[in-house]
């Protein structure tokens, strides 16, 4: 997309450039621990940042939040919570199933070859017929399992409480 978002200041004594990668904001944290087990090990490729500009450092931009495949950035909005940057960072690891976090081709940065995987292949499987829990986002099955993913990861007992197929799924296919 053309254009870029415009960033709030950063709170510092003297004035400075809005931060461009979250870890210059927060240390990037694991999820809290939760009353049921969840993930703890989620493979990514290699050097996934989390840039908090909107766009991309090739300069890919959205008005929504997005994985970038060819520069391997989770890329946020800002004010954005917690849970919807483990959703990026599970669309991050669908890269990583697809090709290790090889390049892709230019026609799958939208990750559709992951369908093909066999993790694709079983949670397509797990969840046909199944009714649509999640409320933030378009209804296929990559979104799904971004979301499935990243509350097993942030959020255990909430993915539990929305969907206990789901829930059981991640218990059997996610590390």
């Amino acid at each position: 997309m053309e254009g870029t978002q415009s960033v709030e200041p950063t709170a510092t004594a003297e004035p400075t450039a809005a931060p461009s990668r979250f870890s210059e904001v927060l240390p990037d944290v694991e999820p809290e621990p939760a009353t049921v087990p969840g993930g703890t090990n989620l493979p990514l490729p290699s050097n996934v940042t989390v840039n908090w500009t909107g766009c991309a450092s090739d300069g890919e931009c959205h008005w929504f939040n997005f994985y970038w495949a060819p520069t391997h950035e989770v890329v946020m909005q800002a004010g954005e919570g917690p849970h919807k940057v483990w959703h990026e960072r599970c669309h991050a690891h669908q890269h990583w199933s697809i090709s290790g976090g090889d390049p892709l081709a230019p026609s799958d940065y939208d990750l559709e070859s992951w369908y093909s995987t066999t993790e694709g292949v079983g949670f397509a499987q797990a969840v046909s017929g199944l009714n649509w829990p999640w409320t933030d986002s378009a209804q296929n099955t990559l979104e799904d399992f971004a979301w499935t993913c990243a509350y097993w990861y942030y959020d255990p007992a909430y993915l539990l409480s929305v969907s206990a197929d789901r829930y059981a799924w991640a218990v059997d296919n996610l590390p």
